[in-house]
């Protein structure tokens, strides 16, 4: 009885902290392992949310170069398959979210790789923009082949 109560418990603390904001190592995580990131407003919700999958229809407002998927500001795309994220991806029509997302089959339609974030805080957007910038990243890689060839000891 009492190894039911432990698995439970267990249970109950991994749901809740699927639900809570991520740090910013966990938000450089979801932006690196997700295929596709995009600034974006949510145009449609389902109806029955219990009848039918959880997808939305959003309208792309920001991409970033480093993660764009071919996507372009203003196309509508499709936003699904939320998994084991479902109970905290409740979002509200015309209000705007970081996505997370891999593509699937269909063209425009995509997985979401992890719970969309509200981006009503204030420096998420610029944090995700500072994780997938691509002069940023370029110039850690120069500088990084800088250190290594001007480094007798390196190797």
């Amino acid at each position: 009885m009492r190894l039911d109560s432990v698995h439970l418990s267990m249970l109950v603390i991994g749901v809740s902290f699927a639900c809570y904001s991520p740090s910013l190592n966990s938000l450089q995580d979801q932006a690196y392992k997700s295929a596709v990131v995009i600034e974006g407003k949510v145009q449609s919700t389902p109806v029955n949310v219990s009848a039918e999958p959880y997808r939305v229809n959003v309208k792309v407002l920001d991409v970033w170069p480093l993660n764009s998927g071919g996507l372009e500001r203003e196309q509508l795309v499709t936003v699904g398959e939320f998994g084991s994220e479902a109970p905290c991806t409740k979002v509200k029509k015309n209000h705007k979210y970081i996505f997370f997302m891999d593509p699937t089959d269909e063209p425009l339609v995509f997985k979401a790789s992890f719970a969309p974030l509200d981006t009503s805080g204030k420096n998420l957007k610029k944090d995700v923009g500072k994780i997938l910038c691509v002069d940023c990243a370029a110039s850690d890689m120069r500088l990084a082949l800088l250190l290594v060839r001007n480094c007798s000891r390196c190797l």
